[in-house]
Parts: C-alpha cells; structure tokens; sequence
C-alpha cells in the first residue's frame, strides 16, 4: 500500500513532467495561431481524461479526490 511519503514523491515526478509539458507547449503556442489551437486541443484532451478519471474513481469508490481542496486558494497564487 502507497503511504504519503511516496504519493508524495510519485506527484513531484509527475508535476516534473507536466512542467516540460507546460515549456512546451508555450514555445509551440509561439509559431501561431493555428499552432496555438492545437495546443489548447491537446490541453483539453488531457485535461478531459484527468478530470474524468478523478470522476469515474468517485463513482467507482465513493471517495472525491477534491473534496477539501481550495481552488480559491489554488487561483489565488
């Protein structure tokens, strides 16, 4: 069973990964416009499966992985 020291560890490699994610897609955006609607495309996509996979694991389970996160606070930074 995963404990907080390594969802921690699995989470920091992951927002590694989504930093170069984010790097690159800003210097695609950069080429254009057509360049910058792909990118937002792409964006959606994942960010629609993410979202949807916290949901189906709600559904599946009964445990809301957001509940008690503050996206006020999250905007806020």
């Amino acid at each position: 069973m995963a404990g907080k020291d390594e969802l921690t560890a699995h989470l920091s490699t992951i927002l590694a990964d989504l930093r170069n994610a984010i790097d690159s897609s800003v210097a695609i955006r950069s080429r254009g416009k057509a360049e910058a609607k792909t990118v937002a495309l792409v964006w959606e996509s994942f960010l629609s499966e993410f979202i949807g996979y916290i949901m189906k694991k709600r559904r599946e389970t009964g445990q809301n992985l957001l509940e008690g996160i503050s996206f006020h606070n999250i905007w806020r930074k």
